[in-house]
């Protein structure tokens, strides 16, 4: 990290401090008794929330928005050509990365741990936050998405362990110095950044031997992309899966009633049985994960288990947001093939006899060129199937790439619907929905703000069916 003396530091400016990461880190330094100001495009729950605390949010990138600070805190989402950057560097503000700057904040506390991989790593962290709030260890977290057991999405606490998510999009997980590091599974993403798999895996390998370094743990599912990175690590290790051999599996899944109940093994001993309110292999894998570290630090089996009895999903992670006229509506982040196949797989698997709708908005034009016939596939589970054009996320268009790629490459066409402009949808829908239906919104764009228009239309729909009736 860069050399920066945070004792002369008194305002930080933070660059698309609406983004999930930047806010939870923008929260943290406050209360850490920083000066903190930021800007973004939108406003949204994350900038709203920091404003009530008194932090000030420019809706608009501007030179003028720098005026006073020390130091910058730039999103990897951020344009080289941004004005407040080029002021800052011209200037001679000190510039950090989004994760230099969650490094200096781990760095505060006894023992960091850092989630990285390409699926659950919110999940994940979530759940092992709420098994340290719950058992008194009272963490500093960060994590990627709102919860419903804390205000937000993170908090600067007293005690010795600081959690967040480690993100490999762009290779800056590596900024981290952490104790323990979690690594819920590998498979192709961001090859906007990595270029191919073999830079991938080379980059967490390199995240490993980080913790090596430091005579650190590192806690590893049984995926066959972790066993390929990991295998000739000599590094203190723990495991966790399906497959034999794995120092945490799982055993005797059951699903219903939308949760997920199951035996946890330690080393093939009977640890006992847990029960956990989202549906699906993907939640349980990353139960065991919180499971496995919980042990580590010295908490019950038990307690690990009650704990996880009540959490409750993550905002926008398999999140129901409304229920009306037997129609239940759920918003999830899921925007890789992998992680599309899980929720709908869970859904089907927690609500057997729901018609399952899943609407999908893909994420970039890199993902969606590299994984069309992947994605293709990810869609077995839906008695029903509507496609809509790009997410850009930022990214120039590809030529011949669109939503109708996968659209194309379905292997079934007769359930499924392409509708380029998301606008169309909701009228689409309307007329086609039943109670008994689960209506899936997926993607990480703003494909979400279907889901709440549908939820309104129809309650506006039966408040004027009320009004007619004598």
């Amino acid at each position: 990290m860069k050399k920066i003396n945070f004792d002369r530091i008194k305002h930080i400016h933070m660059m698309g401090i609406g983004g999930c990461g930047v806010s939870a880190i923008a929260k943290i330094s406050h209360e850490l008794g920083y000066k903190v100001s930021g800007s973004d495009l939108k406003e949204n729950s994350n900038t709203i929330r920091l404003a009530d605390l008194g932090i000030q949010v420019f809706l608009k990138h501007e030179e003028k928005n720098l005026r006073g600070a020390d130091l910058l805190v730039v999103s990897s989402a951020i344009d080289g050509n941004n004005p407040e950057l080029l002021a800052a560097k011209s200037s001679g503000i000190p510039i950090l990365r989004r994760a230099q700057m969650l490094a200096y904040i781990l760095s505060k506390h006894k023992t960091a741990l850092g989630v990285a991989g390409t699926h659950g790593k919110t999940t994940t962290t979530s759940m092992i936050t709420k098994i340290l709030l719950d058992n008194n260890f009272d963490p500093t977290f960060m994590i990627g998405g709102e919860t419903d057991y804390v205000d937000g999405n993170a908090r600067m606490g007293k005690g010795n362990y600081a959690v967040a998510e480690a993100d490999e999009s762009d290779g800056s997980f590596l900024d981290l110095d952490l104790d323990i590091g979690i690594v819920t599974n590998i498979e192709p993403d961001h090859m906007d950044y990595f270029k191919n798999d073999k830079i991938l895996f080379e980059h967490f390998v390199e995240f490993a031997e980080k913790i090596k370094k430091k005579n650190g743990l590192l806690i590893t599912s049984d995926h066959p992309g972790c066993i390929q990175a990991f295998s000739g690590i000599l590094i203190r290790k723990i495991t966790y899966g399906f497959g034999k051999g794995t120092d945490f599996s799982a055993v005797d899944f059951e699903f219903a009633d939308g949760g997920s109940k199951f035996k946890v093994l330690r080393r093939g001993e009977l640890l006992g049985e847990m029960t956990i309110s989202v549906p699906g292999e993907q939640n349980i894998s990353d139960a065991l994960a919180a499971v496995a570290f919980g042990m580590e630090v010295g908490i019950s089996f038990e307690s690990i288990a009650e704990a996880l009895h009540t959490y409750h999903s993550v905002k926008r992670r398999f999140q129901i947001i409304g229920e009306i006229n037997g129609i239940t509506i759920v918003d999830d982040y899921a925007h890789h093939p992998t992680e599309i196949a899980a929720t709908l797989r869970g859904a089907r698997l927690g609500y057997p006899s729901r018609r399952l709708i899943a609407v999908f908005q893909p994420h970039r034009y890199s993902r969606t060129f590299k994984l069309a016939a992947d994605f293709a596939q990810a869609f077995s589970d839906a008695d029903l199937v509507i496609l809509t054009d790009i997410y850009s996320a930022g990214e120039a268009p590809i030529p011949n790439i669109d939503g109708k790629t996968i659209f194309d490459l379905l292997p079934k066409k007769d359930n499924a619907i392409y509708i380029q402009k998301k606008e169309r949808i909701v009228d689409h829908l309307l007329p086609v929905l039943n109670s008994g239906d689960m209506l899936l919104i997926l993607g990480a764009g703003d494909i979400n703000n279907i889901g709440k228009e549908i939820l309104n239309r129809l309650k506006m729909k039966n408040e004027a069916f009320k009004k007619q009736t004598p």
